[in-house]
Formats: C-alpha cells, sequence, structure tokens
C-alpha cells in the first residue's frame, strides 16, 4: 500500500473516530412547557428560554422551544418527541428530574378574604377544597390534609373561587397574578387574599434514556459553569427573579 494512501485511510478512521463525538454534543435541543409569562413567553422570551439557550448554545446547540400543555410536553418527552420540559417540582414515571434547579420560590393560595377570617396559616388549610392546574401540584405538597381537584387554566380555577365551588387557587404568585390581571370582568382586590402555603424548587425533566441523561448532564455542567463564570446572575436580575441558592454558594 502507498504511503498517500495509508495516510487517507489513517484519516479516514481518524475523522470516523470522531463522529460520534461531534453528534453527542452538537445539535437540536427541543423543550417543551405550557406558555408562562417571565418564563417561557411564545416571543422565545423568558428565564427558562434565555437559561436553555446560555446552557446548550456554549456547547454548539441550538435549542427550539414548543409551547405544549404540561401533560402533553410531559409525554412528548417521555415518547422522545422532545428532549427537555421546563420545569417541574418533581419528576414522574420514566422521566428524570435535573439536581440543579432553573427556579425556586414559594407557592401561594388565593381565596376569598370571607372565606378564612382568621387566617393561621397553611394549617387553615385543613380538609379545605383546592384547585390547581392539571398536574401543577399534589396533597403532598401540603403538612395538612386537603381535598383537592384539577383544571386546565388558571382561569377557570379561579373562577371556582369566586362561584366558591373550591376554597382556595393553588399556584405560583407570578401566575395567580397573571390569572387574576387578565380575569373578566376585573375582581374586587379588596375581597381576596393571597397567602404563601409552601416552598420548592422547579427544574427541567429528561427521558430516562441515554439522550436524556446526557442532556441532563450538560444542562448541570452548564448552570455550574454559568454560575462559576458570573454570568447566571445577570440572567436572574434581567427577569427579577431570585437565583437559586444553590448557585449562591
Amino acid at each position: 500500500m502507498t504511503r498517500p494512501r495509508l495516510h487517507a485511510l489513517l484519516l479516514s478512521a481518524v475523522l470516523f473516530a470522531l463522529i460520534p463525538s461531534f453528534s453527542a454534543f452538537a445539535g437540536e435541543v427541543i423543550t417543551v412547557s405550557p406558555y408562562w409569562e417571565g418564563f417561557t413567553g411564545p416571543d422565545g422570551r423568558g428565564l427558562y428560554h434565555d437559561l436553555m439557550n446560555a446552557v446548550f448554545t456554549r456547547r454548539g446547540d441550538t435549542v427550539r422551544h414548543l409551547e405544549t400543555p404540561a401533560k402533553r410536553g410531559l409525554i412528548m418527552v417521555r415518547e422522545g418527541q422532545a428532549d427537555i420540559y421546563t420545569c417541574q417540582a418533581k419528576a414522574e414515571d420514566g422521566l428524570e428530574l435535573a439536581r440543579l434547579p432553573m427556579y425556586e420560590g414559594e407557592f401561594h393560595a388565593l381565596f376569598l378574604s370571607r372565606t378564612f377570617p382568621h387566617w393561621n396559616g397553611v394549617a387553615s388549610l385543613e380538609n379545605k377544597r383546592l384547585v390547581w392546574r392539571l398536574g401543577y401540584y399534589s396533597p403532598h405538597d401540603f403538612p395538612v390534609p386537603v381535598q383537592f381537584d384539577e383544571t386546565t387554566t388558571g382561569t377557570e380555577a379561579l373562577k371556582r373561587v369566586v362561584r366558591e365551588s373550591s376554597d382556595c387557587y393553588i399556584d405560583d404568585y407570578h401566575l395567580i397574578t397573571e390569572t387574576v390581571n387578565a380575569y373578566q370582568p376585573p375582581l374586587d382586590s379588596g375581597n381576596f387574599r393571597i397567602e404563601s402555603v409552601g416552598f420548592r424548587q422547579y427544574a427541567p425533566v429528561f427521558s430516562a434514556s441515554p439522550r436524556g441523561r446526557e442532556l441532563r448532564d450538560a444542562f448541570e455542567q452548564g448552570m455550574r459553569a454559568l454560575a462559576e463564570q458570573g454570568k447566571l446572575l445577570p440572567i436572574y436580575e434581567k427577569w427579577k427573579l431570585p437565583m437559586p441558592r444553590v448557585y449562591q454558594r
């Protein structure tokens, strides 16, 4: 075999060996979630969009987001039709939660002031009728026994409180105020109260597959690197949201 041909074969072998490595780090990452103002806007604006772009574009990926209902988005990740659901507090069967959060904060209860004339914190919710968006919360999020129902929208949850078929609408404060502000006819704020009833972290959800675990590792490594380089805090400050404490060490 001639020397030029040998060199060509060696070069081809090297390039072939590099293909899996390259394809594992470059490509399109598909994220899914409902629309949450300030987090996953339909125009590509929001905290979660900025974080995903900062993490994955630094390694050569492009990020594409699809707006879906919560349950549908989780099914898409489980079935491999999407890569990441942003975000959730707990994992479900066939899915894995990142070990680092994208957001942490309190969740709240909205209720008619007359329903709880003597509010005593989360203890006041014992055996009360709570309503939340489908898949967002569970009775395990509360230290007291509760009754609960689920709706597809925050507006429907709020309607149930207004009609007094439910005692409290449970949601993130940001989402409660968004729902109240869009409600028609406008509500008299003097008739309602919003109180903190819990605290939890929200992390992206990945499939329990080799690709899912590779992307989960990339997310965690990317978030740590951004924090160490001082590039993470400005993203949270841009959206006037707190940076999770794990990155503040």
